[in-house]
């Protein structure tokens, strides 16, 4: 009764048809909006939700473009009876008006919905007859006298997505999905014409169709299309072919457990003959032993892991034989579909389980007989038949074998974002341990490695800012470099916990590493906790590049941690082309190349191997092969601007000095140089010109919000939100959309990157505009927030001033100031990026150093378009301060 008060108060019932209604016992997910002519046209979005339509007034009602953010007004619940009101509301009472149900079905929240509320970020799903797909509303920080909560409904960038240039959703389907009725004919109260059912039935027809689909056997329910599904969509599948029956499986008991097969690592994946290929996992490789019932889960050392994994335990029960013994990968995957080991680790932390995956891909023993003799291509179309038989709910998965040609297969995985393949002959028995029947080729190097000490943060004195990591050789602990990326804030305080139980006073290591001696000594520890590791391959000393921590392995022991080392391909083709499984002879190592100079984009690189990042193992060569990846995202912002340059020669840890101006120590026949004031700025224009300042020393490049050839006009303007002490991320994502809703009330359009250090920037493009008229709006909208709020916002540059809250930094918008530019990296732990994001990104971005020089280009090659497309071509002028 109480969730309805506010309702009927409002509302008499003897006058209008409106439903009186109650809070509801049942409880169930439905979900409608109707679109409501009352003094302003809007549409009115409705989710069940404790008996009653939690609701929201959509003022444009919603859109299927995520950059389009429509304004959702939090109103009073409505009873579900509510949700097949259609009709006209009498004038001159609450909300009179004519009321269509535009669409309706059901919502499914992507987390605890009432948390969601309570913290002002709802993510959910929609399944209706009009609208599908991820969905948030997301609520504004209140101004000074507003009333009721401001939200903004935002349509996820998932397959149900459309482009700005699409048609509009609202008015490609503008009828009644419970009547096929206009809004006129609702009104008049006439019945919908054989034209309007006919539309109708056409948008009801896809659904339906839609709603099959999600039934199939096999099918599972994402929010985006899996990065896995479309590698395998694309090719040819092992179930493509003719079945093969199981001839010569010989009787035999089930084994208890059997040693899995390990694949060998290689530089390139199997271009021949009798190879299939499938996708690399990242989690938890565990065997499933079924016996009459009962099943264990069992790591690859044999440990019994039943009980962490009950969901898995109790779907492999369920499946339609009486014993089986199935080899497969627990996984979880993100949002992106790619799977993801660290949030597979979060997960379990949680103690959820509704994420797990067991993805399967190789049956070793089935009622009764052993089937590890049989070829692979046998032994996958049994497990498939068996997989297929399971519920559609199961977190059980069939993994694809793919029937194409390596090289190209690792290709589309690598631009998906995927770990890489695993490449198995199809004909091949079932051998135990490390061989050549299975191959795996990576898109980036990932091992397991021993941890042998920390660093503590310098932000958290109980958590762990960088970790020491070594390899066993003969029996002896050796270096392997560091790693200072990848953890969260959780995990590097759950780390530390861990390891300050481990301390010890000597290192693990036969001598103290030369990198190690100096004034951020490690905290040595005991060498037995195992780390997940991501980097881009080894120096020519054996160090570890570009590392990135993914999280802790329980599953496998320090001491059976080496180096993979990848062997030569011409040894894994001559043992493909042998039936005879002998084991093959170690491969020597090769020696390092020369590593005194190298070129990278014809640009020559002196001590190409020299130590930029030392906690991300970055070295110079890998920045100008990262500039040279992204140069194409970069140019656009960079090419035909004046720029500054931070120069650290020794690296982001050295001494570092600023410089606006051509001098001694670079090289300028690859650069752009301009007179001004009698010295000469630097511009590039092509990569060249980039990379030869990444010979020079240059991790941070800065922009002016200006070209060179009209120095005294501005065509993008800079708001650099910069937190102060006491202040949190949520407060930087507030102030960034407080931001943004001011210059789309002015019909501004904008643009979002991440700092790469603690805050945001929104950019501003606009025509050209004189330096003094763009500082003084940039200065007067500043100037307004902290009017606004001024317990939030400050827009003078004071330091005592800023404690607890954010500089709205305008200062930045003159004729010689400067911004760090667009993928530029920052000379700040973890080989920091300056990012371009979309605001539909904003509520799930975790901080300003979340894309790093690691991971920059996976994100890259996952998205559909540039961030920013566009930006260089709009030319808005600015209103009067």
């Amino acid at each position: 009764m109480a969730g309805l008060k506010t309702y009927r108060g409002k509302r008499r019932f003897g006058v209008t048809a409106e439903p009186k209604g109650k809070v509801a016992r049942k409880r169930g997910h439905a979900y409608v909006i109707q679109k409501h002519a009352a003094t302003r046209l809007h549409y009115d979005l409705r989710l069940e939700l404790d008996g009653v339509m939690k609701s929201w007034a959509v003022t444009r009602g919603p859109s299927l473009v995520p950059s389009e953010k429509r304004l959702a007004v939090e109103v009073e619940d409505h009873p579900i009876d509510y949700n097949k009101f259609e009709g006209t509301i009498p004038k001159g009472e609450y909300g009179g008006g004519t009321v269509m149900v535009w669409d309706r079905g059901t919502w499914q929240p992507h987390d605890d919905p009432h948390k969601g509320l309570k913290k002002g970020h709802l993510a959910f799903d929609l399944e209706g007859a009009k609208l599908h797909g991820a969905w948030h509303l997301v609520r504004l920080r209140k101004r000074p006298g507003e009333k009721r909560n401001n939200w903004l409904l935002i349509k996820s960038d998932d397959e149900e997505a459309r482009a700005p240039r699409d048609k509009d959703i609202l008015k490609e389907a503008d009828f009644s999905i419970k009547t096929g009725r206009s809004m006129d004919e609702i009104a008049q109260g006439k019945r919908a014409t054989a034209n309007e059912k006919s539309t109708m039935k056409k948008v009801l027809t896809a659904t339906q169709r839609k709603m099959a689909a999600l039934k199939n056997p096999g099918a599972k329910k994402t929010r985006t299309k899996a990065a896995s599904a479309q590698l395998v969509q694309k090719h040819d599948t092992l179930s493509d072919r003719k079945a093969s029956p199981l001839k010569g499986a010989k009787r035999a008991a089930l084994p208890g457990f059997v040693a899995p097969c390990l694949a060998t690592l290689a530089d390139k994946a199997p271009d021949s003959a009798h190879w299939i290929h499938e996708i690399k996992f990242d989690g938890y490789r565990l065997q499933a032993r079924l016996s009459r019932g009962k099943v264990k889960l069992m790591t690859r050392k044999g440990l019994d892991w039943t009980r962490k994994f009950t969901a898995i335990a109790d779907a492999i029960a369920e499946l339609d034989v009486d014993s089986a013994l199935i080899d497969g990968e627990l996984v979880v995957e993100g949002d992106d579909g790619v799977t993801s080991f660290s949030l597979l680790q979060e997960e379990l932390k949680s103690g959820r389980q509704n994420q797990l995956v067991y993805y399967v891909f190789d049956l070793l023993h089935l009622d009764g007989r052993d089937l590890r003799p049989l070829p692979l291509s046998d032994r996958k179309e049994a497990l498939a038949q068996l997989i297929k038989r399971a519920p559609n709910s199961s977190p059980l998965r069939f993994s694809e074998s793919i029937a194409e040609r390596g090289p190209i297969l690792l290709k589309h995985a690598c631009q998906l974002g995927l770990e890489g393949i695993i490449s198995k002959r199809d004909d091949a028995a079932y051998h135990s341990g490390r061989g050549h029947d299975w191959i795996k080729t990576k898109c980036t190097s990932r091992q397991e490695l021993v941890i042998a000490g920390f660093v503590p943060s310098t932000a958290d004195a109980y958590a762990v800012g960088a970790l020491v990591l070594g390899f066993h050789d003969k029996g002896k602990l050796v270096y392997a470099g560091r790693t200072g990326t990848g953890f969260t804030h959780l995990a590097s305080r759950e780390l530390y916990k861990k390891l300050k139980t481990l301390k010890r006073e000597r290192t693990p290591f036969a001598t103290v590493p030369a990198e190690e001696r100096g004034v951020r000594t490690p905290i040595w520890v005991e060498p037995k906790l195992v780390a997940e590791v991501d980097f881009h391959g080894w120096t020519h000393g054996d160090r570890i590049r570009q590392a990135s921590y993914q999280g802790l392995r329980e599953d496998k022991t320090a001491a059976d941690v080496v180096r993979e080392d990848k062997p030569a391909n011409k040894t894994i083709a001559a043992k493909s082309r042998t039936t005879a499984r002998k084991r093959s002879a170690p491969v020597k190592k090769r020696a390092s190349k020369d590593s005194k100079n190298a070129t990278v984009g014809g640009i020559a690189l002196s001590h190409p191997d020299r130590v930029y990042w030392e906690d991300a193992g970055v070295t110079k060569r890998d920045l100008a092969e990262y500039y040279k990846d992204v140069w194409t995202w970069m140019a656009p912002h960079v090419a035909g601007r004046p720029i500054s340059l931070l120069r650290c020669p020794e690296g982001a840890s050295g001494q570092c000095f600023f410089q606006k101006h051509a001098a001694a120590g670079i090289a300028t026949e690859h650069l752009h140089l301009v007179p001004e004031k009698g010295d000469k700025i630097i511009s590039v224009d092509n990569l060249g010109g980039l990379l030869s300042l990444v010979q020079a020393g240059v991790l941070e490049v800065h922009t002016r919000g200006t070209t060179v050839d009209d120095r005294e006009n501005a065509d993008r303007l800079v708001f650099d939100l910069d937190p102060g002490p006491g202040t949190t991320w949520k407060d930087v994502v507030a102030a960034a959309r407080d931001v943004h809703e001011r210059l789309d009330a002015l019909k501004l359009k904008n643009f979002l990157k991440t700092s790469g250090g603690k805050g945001l920037h929104i950019v501003l493009p606009v025509a050209p505009t004189p330096w003094n008229k763009a500082k003084e709006f940039a200065q007067a909208l500043a100037q307004a927030m902290a009017a606004d709020d001024p317990d939030l916002y400050v827009a003078t540059a004071t330091k005592s001033k800023r404690k607890n809250r954010i500089f709205i930094d305008y200062l930045r918008n003159s004729r010689e100031a400067t911004a760090v530019a667009p993928y530029s990296t920052r000379a700040r732990p973890g080989a920091a990026v300056s990012t371009p994001i979309t605001w539909s990104e904003l509520g799930s971005l975790k901080g300003a150093d979340q894309y790093t020089l690691l991971n920059i280009r996976a994100r890259l090659a996952r998205l559909r378009q540039d961030p920013w497309a566009g930006i260089g071509r709009i030319r808005q002028k600015l209103p009067n301060a």
